[in-house]
């Protein structure tokens, strides 16, 4: 140092560190640095000038060295990125043999040898099990994390948090899961009395049990069950005083009213002999308070009598699974009361006043293309020979190497007898565009081979190399495939979708229009079984809810609606018209436009169909006889019975309709549009008789086209869906009922009393709903005072437990023959028949619990997101997407289904093990030894496990 401030006396100090992470090895040939210590600088700030020796540093610390003096060629080897703030030393300078070995913490080791290379670390390794590159140091921990299985059985030392609630009837809340708050579930064990009850009130539990008890496992329950071995706490009913209602009333947390609906509720509970209102303790978390809540009507929320209410005490708000967000409901007012007369202090707090749910407040490129010579046949070879796997490799998704040229893979014809060589390649463009996430690449070529014999044209169209070919000028990628359909599953359409794209890449994406039929003509290619079928209720569900969703409409004129020939009575090829539909997308990659594409379908009576499962209709003939919806010269009374039907839901309509509104339709059906609403609706309504009439008020209130009429299960599988060409009537679901295989036991539909007849009349010599003409009971005067008096009830013990019966016709699942039509919790209470009280869901009690008579409607509130798009399409390209959107929003509720009711279950199981039965209801495939012992015991279990029938997504 001594000898460095004699040569530089503007006196630079030098930065030392301890903190180096690499120590670098200087060679001995370069004495400059042969006194280099170990503990060596981060960084040298600026040496002066003054110094010859370090002329070349910097003033400024670089983040790599960029060169040694030739003088040191044992440094000569130093790569330039080495170190972060060294930049150029030279070994002339004696001065820097003060310098730390280390003044960098990015050095490698320095070979003592003039000119050697720096080696290249070798520490990353391969995932054994996901390919995930990853530090050596960390594969065990990785290993750990995410492939090793952590699931812990029930145990003494390892169970969820469980109270009792209600000793005398066996009610326990537990944890929902041990992972942080959840809100508890209510569950029963009552194994004393008259009526033993083991059960849980989640869906997913109760599906859990079944799964296990159709794969052998008689005795298998849900963790939430299991866990009651280790209850040993009981939370008492807080007697809540009326006293403290009054005071509530006096400071204006609730009203009059609501003090009514909560004292009555606790009267309710003394009756029933049930804790009214009982604070859940579980201990998890110190700012949510959970209250279980007496509630003496069976719902779906509260399949065990009781509510859950909690209480954010951080945010102020409350929840009820019977009520939405910020809406008052009977169990807040209630957990409210007990609030108050326990814990006051709650209340004076002061709340976000944003919240109106808190404590304190209730509210109420133009492509020229030249067709091929025979576009039919080339058409039919890609649809059957070019098909894309339902289920991708990662390899070919997430290719990004693409070459510049694209010539078809056949050298022979495919379709000539013999061996006819095809023509050289032609030529087809030297623009073709590859259109990817990241980027869109130009100057593609594509070419074409001509077959000489058969004019048959071969173009490239392998899936294999990542690319998805659709008009030989845009080439799309299949990550971009699977993006759109991706993007389509969230209400985005395809446009937007790549508006993003562009915008967040900077660069120019093609024509939308062309994306859109080039992504259509993906799905086409695709190796898609539309099975729409539920894992829970297999190919023939037992109860099902059927709705319209009139808002999904394309634009089409009823006008052009040609009448059908006069020997068609209403039976479809159903297989032969998607399969149209399918080519008429594959042509467009062909044609420059859907006007001049010989594969289009247009709609018409004769060649219209709908789509129903493989496994669930009885075969490729279906039912569509919209035909007979046009009122003909002779009217019988029950066709005019089912206008009538048909036009008392349209009149329902044009009541809420602006009076503007209904005042220009009555202008455009040459009505007085004179005088009041209702003296509008009423001429309206006489104007009706006349069809012509009748199809212009629908397409004004309801759109073009009729809607589609969809078929669920209660788990929100949809199972058929019909595009109606116009209005909706009860026909249009016998149609699709009529074409099962089996017709459900429970159909629910808001207008049962329409279908039961008009089915009834269809079928005569084979009524398919019956007894009672698909009523609970006979209509007779004691049952309907009973029905209506809420005393009724109709219990239908197949639903649960399949009944032995030797008719042929029963349901396989139930073994019951009956089929009953009920309304709706929605509509039960629309029709003026007092017969019809017996067809409501609420006088079953294996319905009144467990079926979400709503689940259909909650299917068209996320359908109608995707609207704005869907409906501006062409009839044939709507039904195609709306058929693919929504078997991949099957897919998707499947696939949640099993996940949810496999994390119940007592030891751990994945997707993998489940395959599907005969029935097409979802089983755990049996392992080895249960497979030898289903072989010797055959008469015990009847399961399918026939190799190929395991299920995927």
């Amino acid at each position: 140092m001594e000898a460095h401030l004699k040569i530089c006396p503007s006196n630079v100090p030098l930065q030392s560190s301890k903190t180096s992470p690499a120590v670098a090895s200087l060679s001995s040939t370069s004495p400059a640095l042969s006194s280099l210590p170990s503990t060596a600088t981060p960084a040298v700030a600026s040496l002066s000038s003054t110094s010859p020796a370090l002329s070349s540093l910097p003033s400024t610390a670089t983040p790599a060295v960029a060169s040694l003096s030739s003088t040191s060629p044992a440094l000569s080897s130093l790569p330039s990125t080495a170190t972060p703030a060294v930049a150029s030393l030279s070994s002339t300078s004696p001065a820097l043999s003060s310098l730390p070995s280390t003044a960098t913490p990015a050095v490698a080791s320095l070979s003592s040898t003039s000119g050697s290379q720096l080696p290249k670390r070798q520490n990353v390794v391969k995932c054994p099990h996901c390919s995930l590159t990853v530090l050596k140091k960390n594969l065990i921990i990785h290993i750990n994390r995410k492939h090793t299985d952590h699931s812990k059985d029930i145990t003494m030392h390892s169970h969820l948090s469980s109270v009792c609630v209600d000793p005398s009837n066996g009610l326990s809340a537990v944890q929902r899961s041990g992972h942080g708050f959840t809100i508890p579930v209510h569950v029963q064990r009552k194994t004393w009395g008259k009526a033993h009850y083991v059960r849980c009130e989640l869906e997913e539990c109760r599906q859990y049990q079944l799964l296990a008890h159709r794969s052998g496992h008689t005795f298998s329950v849900c963790e939430h069950l299991r866990s009651l071995d280790y209850c040993f706490e009981t939370a008492f009913e807080e007697h809540l005083e009326p006293r403290v209602l009054d005071e509530m009333v006096e400071l204006k947390f609730i009203g009059e009213s609501k003090k009514a609906v909560c004292l009555k509720r606790q009267k309710i509970a003394q009756t029933a002999h049930a804790p009214f209102s009982v604070l859940v303790a579980l201990g998890e978390s110190q700012k949510q308070i959970t209250l279980s809540i007496h509630e003496p009507t069976v719902h779906h929320y509260n399949r065990l009598g009781r509510v859950m209410v909690t209480y954010n005490s951080t945010a102020s708000t409350w929840h009820c699974p019977c009520a939405k967000p910020r809406v008052s409901c009977p169990h807040k007012n209630i957990a409210k009361w007990h609030l108050f007369q326990t814990n006051k202090t709650l209340f004076t707090t002061h709340k976000n006043s944003k919240s109106s749910d808190a404590l304190g407040s209730q509210p109420s490129e133009e492509h020229i293309f030249t067709s091929p010579i025979d576009l039919q046949s080339t058409v039919q070879y890609i649809y059957n020979k070019k098909k894309i796997p339902a289920n991708l490799p990662e390899a070919a998704t997430k290719s990004k190497e693409f070459s510049s040229t694209y010539l078809p893979v056949e050298t022979m014809c495919m379709i000539c007898s013999g061996e006819t060589a095809l023509d050289m390649p032609l030529l087809i463009t030297a623009k073709a565009k590859i259109v990817t996430m990241e980027s869109v690449i130009e100057n593609i070529s594509t070419y074409t081979r001509r077959c000489p014999g058969c004019n048959m044209i071969y173009r490239y169209q392998e899936w294999q190399d990542g690319l998805h070919n659709f008009d030989d000028h845009v080439l799309l990628s299949l990550e971009l495939c699977l993006y759109l359909r991706h993007s389509l599953q969230n209400h985005v359409s395809v446009s937007r979708a790549i508006d993003t794209l562009e915008r967040l890449r900077r660069i120019k994406y093609p024509n939308r229009d062309t994306i859109i039929h080039g992504y259509g003509h993906f799905e086409a290619l695709t190796d898609t079984e539309y099975l729409y079928s539920c894992v829970n209720c297999g190919y023939h569900p037992p109860v099902v809810i059927m709705d319209l969703h009139k808002k999904g409409v394309f634009s089409m004129s009823v006008s052009d609606l040609k009448e059908p020939p006069a020997d068609f009575r209403g039976e479809v090829d159903i297989e032969d018209f998607w399969k149209s539909v399918n080519l008429e997308m594959i042509a467009r990659g062909f044609v420059p436009s859907r006007a001049k594409n010989p594969f289009a379908v247009q709609p018409s009576y004769e060649r219209w169909a709908p789509w129903i499962g493989s496994k669930t209709r009885k075969d490729n003939t279906v039912l569509n006889t919209e035909y007979a919806k046009v009122v003909t010269a002779k009217v019988t009374s029950a066709e005019a019975q089912m206008m009538n039907v048909s036009e008392d839901r349209l009149v329902d309509e044009l009541m809420k309709q602006k009076v503007s509104v209904v005042r220009n339709l009555c202008k455009a059906c040459n009505i007085d549009s004179k005088g009041s609403r209702m003296d509008l609706v009423s001429r309206l309504r006489a104007e009706m008789q006349n069809r012509q009439s009748y199809d212009k008020m629908f397409q004004k209130i309801w759109g073009a086209s009729g809607g589609w009429s969809v078929i669920l299960c209660p788990h929100g599988v949809v199972y058929s869906i019909k595009f109606n060409l116009r209005a909706e009537s009860p026909r249009d679901f016998a149609d699709l009922l009529l074409s099962w295989k089996h017709i459900p036991n429970v159909n629910v539909y808001d207008f049962a009393r329409g279908l039961a007849t008009h089915g009834n009349l269809r079928v005569p010599t084979a009524i398919p709903f019956q007894p009672h003409e698909g009523r609970l009971a006979e209509p007779t005067p004691e049952n309907i005072s009973s029905a209506k008096k809420g005393k009724l009830n109709v219990s239908l013990p197949w639903l649960f437990e399949k009944t032995d019966n030797l008719n042929t016709k029963c349901h396989p699942i139930t073994g019951s023959s009956e089929h009953y039509v009920l309304y709706d919790k929605l509509h039960e209470s629309n029709t003026k028949d007092p017969q019809e009280v017996l067809r409501r869901i609420s006088l079953v009690p294996e319905l009144q619990g467990w079926l979400n008579s709503q689940i259909a409607e909650q299917f068209f509130a996320s359908l109608r997101k995707s609207n704005y798009f869907l409906n501006n399409m062409a009839p044939s390209t709507h039904i195609f997407m709306m058929r693919n959107i929504i078997h991949h929003k099957n897919t998707s509720t499947n696939q949640k289904l099993l996940e949810v009711q496999l994390q119940r279950g007592h030891r751990p199981h994945g997707i993998e093990d489940i395959i599907l039965s005969d029935m097409g209801q979802a089983i755990l495939a049996p392992r080895a030894s249960e497979r030898e012992t289903i072989r010797q015991h055959p008469h015990h279990i009847n399961l399918d496990i026939s190799e190929g029938n395991f299920f995927s997504f």
